[in-house]
């Protein structure tokens, strides 16, 4: 994925029309249609604009960016339970937490609680919540 291809799947990720994020980083939305679509490469300035018009970071656009073919095994390598996650997945998870209020939130932290439960059940085991997502009542 080109950072253009990123910049596009954060906006329509984040439920964002192209020419608002254009217009609030100080630019013609044809500019940032170019740059989704990959016909030109944002400058370094440009791209922090249309990061800070998301409200995201440089840091999370280039997350989305295809790793070194070196790193992809690393990357996808399964946890100890034979799970893994994207890199994607991590920044759209991240940045849809970042997104909500304070009691959504803690009803995000609830919900993943209930969803590690349900797993453990029908794992027919018991399983433990990684440390910090559990939900205080």
């Amino acid at each position: 994925m080109h950072i253009g291809a990123a910049i596009r799947h954060m906006r329509e990720t984040l439920q964002l029309k192209l020419e608002m994020v254009a217009l609030d980083a100080g630019f013609d939305p044809g500019n940032l249609s170019r740059i989704e679509t990959g016909r030109q490469n944002p400058s370094v300035p440009r791209l922090e604009s249309i990061a800070k018009a998301m409200d995201v970071s440089v840091a999370d656009l280039y997350a989305l960016v295809e790793c070194p073919r070196s790193l992809v095994s690393v990357e996808a390598r399964p946890n100890h339970r034979g799970r893994s996650i994207s890199q994607s997945d991590w920044v759209q998870l991240r940045t849809g937490f970042e997104l909500l209020n304070d009691r959504r939130r803690q009803l995000a932290l609830e919900f993943l609680e209930a969803l590690i439960r349900m797993e453990a059940e029908e794992a027919g085991k018991d399983a433990q919540a990684p440390s910090g997502v559990r939900a205080s009542g």
